[in-house]
Order: structure tokens, then sequence, then C-alpha cells
């Protein structure tokens, strides 16, 4: 049974062939899809932590989670593979 190849998100942007290096460094995205409610909440509280040590101010914490929160529902509606 053959598969059909995996277009990746760059095809036809370039004309040579992707370099090994970024193929091995990209091979774990299908697998980090899975995990983005995890890592996005884990980089939630860790925004709220630097805001609570005076690393991050209040708005720049808001403006963070506003941005990870827009992202996850982008990914929920299919918008981002």
């Amino acid at each position: 049974m053959s598969q059909d190849p995996i277009v990746k998100p760059w095809a036809g942007r370039f004309n040579e062939p992707t370099d090994a290096f970024v193929e091995a460094f990209t091979a774990s995205v299908g697998f980090d899809q899975r995990l983005y409610r995890h890592d996005i909440q884990g980089s939630i509280a860790h925004a709220t932590m630097l805001a609570k040590q005076g690393v991050l101010s209040a708005a720049e914490r808001d403006a963070i989670v506003a941005g990870l929160e827009r992202i996850r529902a982008r990914i929920e509606r299919g918008e981002m593979q």
C-alpha cells in the first residue's frame, strides 16, 4: 500500500531539497502538535510567574497570555497545522 507524500508547509517556496538538519529539527512537529494545550498552558504559567517576580509587567503578561490564547483558538479551529 503506498502512502501520499507529506506536503511540507514550505513546499514550492524553495528550489533545492530540504537540508537534512532541517528535516531532523522539524521531525517532531507532528508529535509536538498533540501537546499544544499543555505547552500553551505551561507558557501562560511561566509568563504569570515572570510577572509575579517583576521580570514582566502586568501589561506584558497580559499581552503574552492573550497571544497564546489566540494561538490556542486558531489551533482548535483548525487554522494552524
